[in-house]
């Protein structure tokens, strides 16, 4: 029964997982030839990207943000047991050789080099490749291979059976699946590529390319308003040299302003008058259509409109920007590198790899949440030295409570309770409005009143001997002295005592 639970969890194997259904994008006869032959078509879509990165501005900057955002704080290995603080144990052998090769990758690039290579390839293209190079079974090196020049080889449904590398027609090279570290996003058909944001911008980058060309043309030639020109009876020969002479005296940034001038009957008119506001308006929507295919907020790319309603704060950008753009990407290239280099390669199931995370928020902001925490008992003294690089003094392991009336050890927050009902109820215990006094254990209270009970008659005040006809203390003479509020408050505690 044991052996039947053992072999019930063991990983399926490779023939159990084989699937029925049919890939999308793989040609009738899959044949390696065949699709690599197909992948041609691809390969220029990836051409048009790459001209893309380079020549608009609205492509690459949210490609670099989103790279170097994702690859900001470093890789990490982390382990998967909850350790006591403080406390770090030795690694083991493989995770050390891991350690090694996240130092030296390969003899170009670093580690953060290498997969911020990935993260602007799948912005860009959609797939990304990495060519793992292994000795003695175990991963030592790690390369960037070019994704325009990659071609995915399957069967029809869609099983990998290897990569193929094609350069010019004259070089290329053949990779087993395991020695290829295929990273791609999401499909809406699936298949064996991704889609990139890039490729979903392919329109509007194309028009705001089209644009740029008209401003940049404008700006070549002084933003000259189209004329309608009438020569009269002029003859070909010359209409042909007031063109010529048109060109170079009324064309040109230095000669904006010159006037239009014609003899022997011939009339200007202004068909239309300069348009560069609407060319540029033109461009920054597209602009935005741009950047909302690649989700960066137009703040992260120093686009600041204050005038923008629904756009946000800084703060509230930063935080969609991560959440929606940045965690998915560094998540889905995390996933490929934990399978592939640990439970593969090094075969380490006990850690994994991390981004370390940076604080971006401003250190004013960061300093009133720490101030807030420490007020509210939340933090303690020695925890914000320690936060800020201090050193712990005597007495900062207690926690605080600070408010109006000024500092309480949360230990005495007990009696501070306590203290604070005696002195909310006090007015109402005075009155004689309920049975609590303050000081006396409620088990010594009857909060209901014997009514059988004789009424005690009040104490006779002693007289002071001046109260009399005619002395200092007659209370004929004059208005009578008016009674404290101490006084009166005590009166009043002690008449509800004699009650009681």
């Amino acid at each position: 029964m044991s052996e039947t639970v053992a072999e019930a969890l063991d990983a399926p194997s490779a023939k159990q997982v084989r699937r029925s259904g049919f890939e999308y994008g793989i040609p009738l006869n899959a044949s390696p030839t065949a699709q690599v032959a197909s992948s041609s078509e691809r390969q220029q879509i990836l051409n048009q990207l790459h001209q893309a990165y380079l020549t608009c501005i609205w492509v690459s900057s949210p490609i670099d943000l989103i790279a170097r955002t994702v690859t900001a704080g470093g890789v990490q290995i982390v382990s998967n047991e909850d350790l006591p603080e403080g406390e770090t144990p030795a690694d083991p052998p493989e995770v050390q050789r891991l350690r090694r090769l996240l130092r030296f990758v390969n003899p170009h690039e670093d580690m953060v080099q290498l997969l911020r290579n990935v993260a602007t390839d799948l912005e860009l293209f959609g797939d990304a490749f990495l060519e793992v190079v292994t000795l003695l079974g175990e991963p030592v090196a790690l390369y960037t291979l070019d994704a325009t020049t990659m071609t995915v080889i399957s069967d029809e449904h869609g099983e990998v059976t290897g990569y193929q590398q094609d350069v010019d027609g004259m070089r290329s090279a053949r990779f087993a699946p395991d020695q290829v570290i295929h990273i791609s996003l999401d499909a809406p058909r699936g298949g064996l590529y991704g889609v990139s944001p890039a490729q979903k911008a392919l329109l509007p980058v194309t028009a705001w390319l089209f644009w740029e060309a008209t401003l940049k043309e404008c700006g070549r030639r002084g933003d000259p308003p189209r004329l309608h020109v009438d020569l009269a009876h002029y003859q070909d020969t010359d209409v042909q040299r007031w063109r010529e002479q048109y060109t170079v005296n009324n064309l040109g940034p230095r000669a904006t302003g010159a006037p239009v001038i014609t003899t022997g009957g011939g009339a200007v008119s202004v068909l239309d008058p300069r348009k560069v506001t609407d060319y540029l308006d033109t461009t920054r929507q597209l602009r935005d259509e741009i950047i909302a295919c690649f989700g960066c907020p137009p703040a992260k790319l120093g686009i600041i409109e204050s005038g923008n309603l629904g756009s946000g704060s800084g703060e509230s950008q930063d935080k969609t920007f991560r959440v929606n753009t940045v965690i998915p990407i560094a998540n889905l290239i995390l996933e490929k590198l934990n399978y592939h280099l640990l439970q593969v390669g090094f075969g380490i199931t006990d850690f994994h790899l991390e981004f370390s995370e940076i604080d971006y928020r401003d250190s004013k902001i960061v300093e009133d949440i720490r101030d807030m925490r420490l007020r509210s008992g939340a933090y303690t003294l020695n925890r914000y030295r320690d936060e800020i690089g201090e050193p712990p003094i005597d007495g900062g392991d207690d926690a605080v409570l600070i408010d109006r009336q000024g500092p309480t050890a949360w230990t005495d927050i007990p009696a501070m309770s306590k203290a604070l009902i005696a002195y909310r109820t006090a007015p109402l215990t005075a009155a004689g409005a309920n049975g609590y006094v303050p000081g006396v254990p409620d088990a010594d209270l009857d909060p209901t009143p014997d009514k059988t009970a004789p009424i005690p008659k009040p104490q006779p005040q002693p007289r002071d001997p001046e109260d009399s006809p005619g002395l200092d203390q007659d209370a004929t003479q004059g208005e009578p002295p008016e009674e404290l509020w101490d006084d009166l408050y005590r009166r009043c505690l002690e008449e509800a005592l004699t009650r009681i």
